[in-house]
């Protein structure tokens, strides 16, 4: 057993002080807005990031990753996964080229919508920046029905058709 599930055994007993949790379990998710490129994916539509192409994972978390600060997001660099606290930004945001990539691949569609973010996360002006996120949901400014469904599908979110005023 881990330290913690003894400390917890030992509260719930009434033999101990009551466990601290480990910091990152202490808050509930952020909600933010952001920008994706649907791309196409090795198993159908897949969100990518802007302008860096990770890919982001179906069902599971995306855990943010730099080769300088790990996993953690740290206050002095760009590193974490971005978003926004307005959807007026996220839409700013995806009227800017995110220019030619290397990990170039065929774009189905754009999507903007909510993200919840959580773990190790740094405030900034516009928003924040988190240790893990995943799509709350999806409004899809570029694309058809038939792509909504399937994201909806994929990542089990929300994901409605929007075309950009």
């Amino acid at each position: 057993m881990s330290a913690l599930t003894d400390r917890i055994s030992s509260w719930v007993a009434g033999r101990g002080s009551r466990p601290k949790l480990p910091r990152d379990a202490e808050h509930e998710p952020l909600r933010g807005w952001r920008a994706w490129r649907v791309v196409d994916g090795r198993d159908g539509p897949t969100l990518a990031s802007w302008w860096c192409s990770t890919l982001w994972p179906t069902r599971r978390e995306l855990e943010a990753g730099c080769f300088m600060h790990g996993h953690r997001p740290a206050a002095h660099h760009i590193c974490g996964i971005h978003a926004f606290e307005a959807r007026k930004d996220a839409l700013a945001y995806a009227h800017t080229d995110p220019g030619s990539s290397i990990f170039a691949r065929a774009l189905l569609g754009i999507a903007i919508g909510r993200v919840s973010g959580w773990g190790r996360v740094v405030r900034h002006t516009h928003g924040w920046r988190s240790q893990y996120a995943y799509p709350f949901d999806l409004y899809l400014v570029a694309g058809g029905r038939a792509l909504a469904r399937s994201l909806a599908d994929r990542y089990a979110v929300e994901t409605v058709v929007q075309p950009l005023p």
